[in-house]
């Protein structure tokens, strides 16, 4: 099922990939850059819960994604599943890390909850990532 709040969704990952990028090239991703989310995120009520049960509001969100993008040698979100539900989207997402040689996947289940005007209020992130290798 696809609807507006999927799109809402895909766009913001859209977004996020595209700075990530930048990031990636240049390291010049600001916290302004993240303005373009504005059409799809209510900012002012805005919290993420991550996967850590750390709490960010949008400010905090903005300085944890600009710090993060101007660091990252790569990120690719390979959306698996995604359902829409009244007032939610739940996303299943294989997001592929890169550090120096190596790509590696962290799966994660994200939940965005929206607003009565269409606006992603809250994200919960899940992750599950490959334990270390048995010696």
């Amino acid at each position: 099922m696809s609807g507006n709040l999927t799109e809402s969704v895909n766009t913001l990952v859209r977004i996020m990939k595209d700075l990530v990028d930048r990031g990636v090239a240049k390291s010049d991703v600001t916290k302004a850059d993240w303005s373009a989310l504005e059409s799809v995120v209510d900012t002012a009520g805005f919290e993420r819960i991550g996967p850590f049960h750390d709490i960010v509001d949008w400010n905090g969100y903005v300085n944890l994604l600009t710090e993060w993008v101007n660091q990252s040698e790569g990120w690719d979100p390979v959306v698996k599943q995604i359902c829409e539900a009244p007032h939610a989207v739940f996303m299943q997402c294989e997001e592929m890390i890169t550090n120096g040689d190596t790509v590696f996947p962290f799966y994660s289940l994200s939940m965005y909850e929206f607003n009565d005007t269409g606006k992603i209020q809250r994200i919960s992130v899940y992750m599950q990532k490959e334990g270390p290798a048995d010696n």
